[in-house]
């Protein structure tokens, strides 16, 4: 009876919340009864030692590829190589001159080669891979192209099955197998049922085990969410349905030793050892490609360059886990594809004209890399490179900050008050940090790409399509590219519009029109609101012989603060910037207008604080 007790109370514990510990063991048992036991060694049912990596397996099996070829995988049963070889179009080149920061793409042509007679099969043409898996049978291999599509060859037919088409070329990343081969799952979140070609569910129910990689004869290490629906990486022992906890997080990879992994999605990379479940920190920064040796245990990844002047964005870096000591290159992309004979690593350019190989053991670069970023487009990608390490990593007084911001923003009037420089210094003032907190991601974006790109003589438009930043006016001064606006879509309509209804209300207040100037705020029942507004329109009235009005910088916003416009067809806000000049005296003021649940824009507040001009609110 206590022993029921006992089990019941720690079913109410799991399903209420309670957090599975490192190291601790649970089992599972007929899908409904959950026994927690905790041993005197928690590490000790856990037999590290028994995971070898068939190296040479892997070196025999790779030697039976045509040597114009490139290895990614060898199957389980090391009856099948997957390669690539690049086609050399350019196909790719456009959509990778787009991209500020992240991975890049290119064209291949797709292999399996069998490796009992070394005969090869051509898969197709795609964008190079994001993700690719064989099954634990050997037989079946998923892989998700450049274009987020998914696929799945099986060697017994011979066919190759698209599985999925994506929408956008970001939707999908990450795939792993279920132990039957019967489902996928997809972005760490997603359950794919290969039969019926559908997506099961979009949030995987928690302990639910998809296969990263073969521990031993009946354990796995495995990717799962757990009650609290964070990723948890974790052994499984599918015998009896027990699994220990090894640490949250997205898994990478793993040797017999170690595993390394992301916190979030592509940033923060840490081992953990799988003999003490201890966890250290490797990078802090964005990762785009990482591995860990099987045959040394050395890791290599690829994260952002500090030095954002440098033509090489990325570094390429190997870390002794022993020690934690790293060894570094400076490459033009982060894309890399590791070997399975682990020799070298094959990387994937953001111009097909360029090849590159990198000897895995010593890191030596061997390169044909003649295409890089034209002086325009290098200059603009460093300019919002330098706008987002400044915005997320400033932490010193406002007199620093104004000489870095100068760097990167300037204020502009041709054809409209842009004021990008005078808003974030402003900005500065009213929070004492670069931006808002309410208004930043947790780290700064590892991929950033132009979602629409226009580039005409001096000048840029730019989306980025993030939540926070999108639209952005850039203008070239003396070679350099500045940030003159956000939001602020000067040629659009919805800008001449306001600016007509704005010059109209000064206007107003200039010839005293006072029932025109107030009527916004006239209603049947008044308020202190209403109140204040025309408070502010009669002291404007009552001193504008002596003023002078003008219509300043005009920024488009959606919905209500922070989120700034990304086109002017959505923006249901407008925020000006109202210039009054009292004989020598200049003061600026905001006016907001809305468009919310209206055919057109109309007037909504002013407000005088100097410190508000440069938020919507």
């Amino acid at each position: 009876m206590k022993r029921l007790i006992l089990i019941f109370s720690i079913i109410i514990a799991l399903l209420s919340g309670c957090t599975v510990k490192q190291g601790q063991l649970i089992v599972i048992e007929d899908g409904n009864r959950v026994e927690v036991r905790q041993d005197k060694s928690p590490y000790e049912h856990l037999n590290v030692e028994s995971r070898k990596f068939p190296i040479d397996k892997y070196i025999e099996a790779v030697n039976k590829v045509d040597g114009i070829l490139k290895p990614l995988a060898v199957s389980p049963d090391y009856s099948m190589v997957l390669a690539f070889q690049t086609t050399g179009s350019s196909v790719a080149d456009a959509f990778n001159r787009r991209v500020v920061v992240g991975n890049m793409v290119q064209e291949v042509s797709l292999y399996v080669i069998t490796t009992e007679n070394g005969e090869s099969k051509s898969l197709g043409k795609f964008l190079s891979l994001k993700d690719f898996r064989f099954d634990e049978t050997g037989k079946s291999l998923a892989f998700i192209d450049g274009n987020s599509n998914l696929y799945m060859y099986n060697s017994i037919s011979g066919q190759l099955q698209k599985l999925v088409s994506a929408e956008k070329w970001n939707s999908y990343n990450t795939l792993s197998w279920s132990k039957d081969s019967k489902s996928l799952m997809i972005n760490s979140r997603m359950e794919f049922d290969i039969a019926s070609r559908e997506f099961i569910s979009i949030a995987v129910e928690s302990y639910t085990p998809f296969i990263k990689s073969k521990f031993s004869d009946n354990s796995y290490i495995v990717q799962m969410k757990n009650n609290d629906y964070n990723d948890m990486i974790a052994f499984y022992d599918f015998s009896n349905k027990s699994f220990t906890s090894i640490a949250n997080g997205i898994y990478i990879d793993s040797d017999n030793s170690n595993v390394i992994y992301t916190k979030d999605y592509m940033s923060v990379l840490n081992i953990v050892s799988l003999k003490t479940l201890e966890s250290k920190s490797i990078e802090n920064g964005p990762i785009y490609c990482s591995y860990i040796m099987k045959s040394t245990g050395d890791i290599l990844y690829t994260t952002l360059n500090n030095d954002l002047d440098s033509r090489s964005r990325y570094v390429l870096v190997k870390v002794n886990p022993a020690t934690m000591a790293k060894t570094t290159v400076k490459l033009g992309s982060p894309t890399f594809y590791m070997s399975p004979a682990e020799d070298k690593l094959y990387i994937i350019s953001g111009y097909s004209e360029n090849d590159i190989e990198i000897d895995a053991r010593d890191l030596r670069v061997h390169q044909n890399e003649s295409v890089s970023d034209d002086t325009d487009m290098y200059g603009i990608k460093t300019a919002l490179l330098k706008m987002f390490q400044l915005d997320y990593k400033f932490n010193d007084t406002y007199e620093k900050y104004e000489s870095k911001a100068k760097e990167i923003y300037t204020n502009t009037y041709d054809p409209l008050p842009q004021e990008a420089l005078e808003n974030k210094l402003v900005d500065f003032k009213r929070y004492n940090m670069p931006i808002p907190t309410h208004q930043r991601e947790d780290h700064i974006p590892p991929t950033i790409y132009f979602d629409q790109l226009s580039v005409t003589a001096n000048k840029a438009s730019i989306n980025l399509a993030l939540y926070y930043i999108n639209s952005i006016e850039m203008v070239k001064k003396a070679d350099n590219w500045y940030i003159t606006g956000f939001s602020t879509h000067p040629s659009s309509k919805e800008v001449a519009d306001i600016t007509s209804i704005v010059k109209k209300h000064l206007n107003d207040i200039k010839y005293k029109n006072r029932d025109e100037a107030v009527k916004h705020w006239i209603a049947k029942e008044d308020n202190d609101f209403r109140a204040a507004q025309r408070e502010i329109i009669e002291d404007l009235i009552d001193t504008a012989d002596e003023l002078i009005f003008e219509v300043g910088e005009i920024e488009l916003w959606s919905l209500s603060d922070p989120h700034r416009a990304e086109s002017p067809d959505r923006s249901t806000y407008a925020k000006v910037k109202i210039v009054i000049h009292d004989g020598n005296n200049t003061m600026k003021y905001k006016l907001v207008l809305s468009r919310q649940y209206k055919q057109q824009f109309e007037i909504e507040s002013w407000n005088t604080d100097p410190l508000s001009i440069s938020q919507l609110f």
